[in-house]
């Protein structure tokens, strides 16, 4: 590791506190959701917010394209209500809110639809490439200086993963920035009634045991195993299997193994289907297939149901209530990867500003509302208090009813995550403290050099496009077990040599080399 990484990292650790502090653990200066809800609309805004330019001015409607998989939660007009009363006066601005999927926030972005906030990351609505596209507007000099709070509540290491070329082309969501990994269990079927202890930590392999026992239990007709024919239900989407890889370009499969780091290949860019850290888990998950823990129609279908005795999901220390609350039944967790560390994991979930936006300034102070004033942060992420939900003596959200039916929302996508108070589960224990747990846990993380390198495809852009064609073809059915990797991995690179694997590859590499140097 170099002594810059080093630097950022030793950062990141010397903030922990100071993450914690503003994450969201704060009780509110009242528990009655009545008060909540009149303090958020009261609350003084921070000398860094600018109030508006006069009582009669015009308010200015700002919208916003929401992260969301196209669904529009049922009671947004109330929750947009309430949230408008505190930025009208601590603005003069509204926010309306788009729920789009990926398609069409891309489409709204490419047909110059106006909008003047939108969701971003690597998974969705493509970070670096729409950076580089010129749809999102240069935030570096603006946010110490326009919203300096905001700007305060990151370390240095956070903001230099989320640059393009330099540049800070969108806000970090600030919430679990190193990646960690956890198998998610029915916590009736396995500790009650099979009696199986839970750890805190196991390994990727060590979740075998646990399928095998749900399935001989759903075979002896255990009653708490009757939904577990298949322990591990899964989906066309698969499960992923790359999470020990820092991921350089996951079209082309290319990333770096954290298992390399203080190693002599540190900084080797290499193919993860052909590196053990991923080709082994592949031959565990075909084991599992072939005996029939995985549901042997995984590979073709789009919906599996909420339940499975077993899951798997990038979390963090306290997201088993998350999980609960979503799912409906009681669920324990273990981590078996990370904290990993990495350009990805800082860029997992943030929010750009649309260059074309007539209210740039007024969009940056609007997020730095939202990442700043937990009153707010509450009501954009649970709803309007007392009818979506309400807070608990040690200062948790708990849902209602008409909250989980009514008000649904990529809560990790609309800003500081931990700033938002810790969500209530029935049946878990919850921690209102989480958010320092995970931050503190973050003393143990790995990461490579990467950390700010966005690699540029112009080089490879036509042998990447035909690469991706190639490993779709694959990634489904070795994501789900059905394929045996022995015979199709092997297929596979053949195949991606033929389309110019070895060139992006060696594109970039080059690239990585440069930066590495240029950072030492």
């Amino acid at each position: 590791m170099n002594k810059r990484t080093l630097s950022l990292l030793l950062s990141l650790l010397l903030v922990v506190a100071m993450l914690a502090g503003c994450g969201g653990t704060t009780p509110a200066a009242s528990s009655s959701p009545a008060a909540s809800s009149s303090a958020a609309a009261s609350t003084t805004a921070s000398a860094s917010e600018s109030a508006p330019a006069s009582a009669s001015a015009e308010p200015v409607e700002l919208v916003w394209i929401m992260g969301n998989p196209g669904k529009v939660p049922a009671d947004q007009a109330i929750v947009e209500e309430e949230l408008n009363k505190i930025t009208l006066e601590k603005l003069n601005a509204t926010v309306k809110t788009l729920y789009y999927d990926g398609d069409k926030t891309m489409l709204a972005l490419s047909s110059g639809e106006e909008y003047d906030m939108v969701f971003t990351c690597e998974w969705f609505n493509n970070y670096a490439v729409q950076a580089a596209n010129g749809y999102f507007a240069d935030l570096t000099e603006m946010l110490p200086t326009v919203t300096p709070d905001l700007f305060a509540t990151m370390p240095e290491v956070v903001w230099e993963g989320a640059k393009i070329n330099g540049k800070i082309m969108a806000i970090p969501v600030k919430k679990d920035y190193a990646a960690e990994i956890f198998w998610r269990f029915d916590k009736v079927l396995f500790e009650d009634t099979l009696k199986m202890e839970i750890p805190d930590k196991m390994t990727f392999t060590d979740i075998e045991k646990y399928l095998k026992a749900a399935k001989d239990a759903f075979k002896a007709g255990d009653a708490a195993a009757k939904d577990a024919e298949f322990p591990l239900k899964l989906t066309k989407g698969g499960m992923g299997t790359d999470f020990g890889f820092d991921m350089i370009n996951r079209d082309a499969a290319l990333g770096i193994p954290y298992s390399a780091v203080g190693t002599a290949d540190a900084d080797k860019v290499v193919i993860t289907y052909e590196h053990p850290d991923q080709y082994d888990k592949l031959v565990a998950m075909h084991n599992w297939f072939k005996a029939g823990y995985i549901n042997q129609d995984a590979a073709t279908i789009d919906d599996a149901g909420k339940y499975s005795a077993v899951k798997s999901g990038q979390g963090f220390y306290g997201a088993d209530a998350i999980w609960t609350g979503g799912d409906g039944y009681v669920q324990k967790i273990s981590k078996f990867s990370g904290p990993y560390l990495s350009t990805a994991s800082i860029r997992g979930s943030m929010n750009a500003i649309n260059a074309g936006s007539k209210n740039i300034e007024l969009a940056l102070k609007y997020q730095q509302l939202v990442n700043t004033d937990q009153n707010y942060r509450d009501i954009l992420r649970y709803g309007v208090p007392g009818t979506h939900w309400e807070k608990t003596a040690d200062g948790l959200a708990k849902k209602t009813q008409q909250g989980r039916d009514n008000y649904g929302v990529w809560a990790f996508s609309q800003g500081s995550y931990s700033l938002s108070s810790v969500e209530a589960a029935e049946g878990v224990t919850v921690d209102p403290n989480m958010w320092k747990v995970i931050f503190d846990g973050y003393k143990d993380l790995v990461a490579t050099k990467s950390i700010g390198f966005s690699f540029d495809i112009a080089n490879v852009e036509t042998q990447i496009a035909a690469c991706k064609v190639i490993k779709d073809k694959y990634s489904t059915g070795l994501s789900t077990g059905t394929l045996d990797p022995a015979t199709e991995v092997p297929k596979m690179i053949k195949e991606l040599e033929a389309a110019g694997i070895r060139d992006i590859q060696a594109e970039c590499q080059k690239q990585y080399d440069a930066y590495v140097a240029s950072k030492k």
